[in-house]
């Protein structure tokens, strides 16, 4: 996962709102995963079954 540029190749989704980029390569392996806030609202994190992703 990263804040950046996308690249040319990703699939460009809106997700509640939000832009979101994503990489062809694992889009199969990010789906049904959840993008989450901190409490302390300084960090993101991944919630679901990442398997080998990420």
């Amino acid at each position: 996962m990263a804040l950046d540029e996308s690249e040319e190749s990703d699939e460009i989704v809106i997700i509640n709102e939000i832009k979101v980029a994503i990489d062809p390569m694992i889009k199969e392996n990010v789906e049904g995963l959840t993008l989450d806030i901190s409490g302390d609202g300084q960090g993101l994190s991944l919630l679901g079954d990442t398997g080998n992703c990420c």
